[in-house]
């Protein structure tokens, strides 16, 4: 739940994780057409799986179908189930061709799905394994999932990192906003966990652990938090933890073209937006 944000799918749902659930049935050996649209045929093919499989039988696609259902893919893999993240376009910057779904997982394919990885903070291994189908899962409506921090990145990797520290070290942590998430940071990051509650306990940011972290600022705050949202904001800010005219301005900037209204205040929803890829 906290690294893998599966989204449960169901009958009358229409989108991209629908027609990737219906080219991984296909991959499992179930007819059904591959059109996008989770109707009685899909919802039957389900339901099969789900009764060779051992599980709930419910027609419904939640976490256990997911993981289950899911067929990993990398470089020279072919068949529906390459088509299953072939169908998403896996376009992650504006004037990119979306991908061409002809069931070969080519090295533009492990391309793009290394650029998905990057962008969202997971293993960049351009490979379509559980972690990745998880995030393919939320393509979707529906909230976007926050992205992953893991032990091992850096700022270069991941331009949340240093965000992230900053976060942490609001929160108490006794850590160095370096730009590396290493060893330290890990144990920051489990130490939070376990101050939150007794499961889903490792040393990446997760699901469960942004929202904690995050503090709404306003102008006149200062502090490890206002840092946080400098490091994130676009345009070159100081990282002074003074959240004055200039950060205010970026804010407002920001928030004008992509999070409205803009009121200069960074609460949950403008701390999402920061922190997630602007483009898919």
């Amino acid at each position: 739940m906290n690294v893998t944000p599966w989204r449960t799918t169901s009958s009358g749902a229409v989108s991209a994780a629908v027609k990737g659930i219906q080219y991984l049935l296909r991959a499992r050996g179930h007819a059904v057409a591959a059109d996008g649209s989770f109707g009685p045929a899909t919802r039957t093919a389900v339901r099969a799986f789900q009764t060779a499989s051992g599980l709930a039988v419910d027609g419904i696609v939640g976490p256990n179908t997911w993981t289950r259902l899911v067929v990993p893919t990398s470089s020279g893999s072919t068949g529906d189930a390459v088509r299953a993240v072939q169908q998403f376009g896996l376009v992650s910057s504006p004037g990119l061709d979306p991908l061409v779904v002809d069931g070969s997982y080519g090295p533009l394919t492990r391309e793009r799905v290394t650029e998905v990885q990057r962008q969202w903070g997971l293993t960049q291994d351009g490979a379509s394994g559980e972690e990745t189908w998880s995030f393919l899962s939320t393509f979707s409506p529906g909230p976007r999932p926050w992205p992953l921090v893991k032990q091992g990145a850096t700022q270069a990797s991941n331009w949340r990192v240093r965000a992230a520290q900053h976060l942490l070290r609001a929160k108490g942590a006794t850590i160095t906003a370096d730009g590396s998430f290493g060893p330290a940071s890990g144990n920051a990051i489990r130490t939070f966990q376990q101050s939150l509650r007794a499961t889903f306990i490792s040393t990446t940011v997760g699901q469960l652990d942004w929202p904690a972290l995050i503090v709404t600022i306003r102008p006149g705050d200062t502090g490890e938090a206002v840092r946080a949202a400098q490091t994130l904001l676009p345009g070159g800010l100081a990282v002074d933890g003074s959240f004055g005219p200039a950060t205010e301005a970026a804010v407002r900037d920001f928030q004008s073209m992509f999070v409205p209204p803009a009121d200069g205040i960074v609460g949950p929803h403008t701390w999402r937006v920061l922190t997630q890829p602007l483009f898919e």
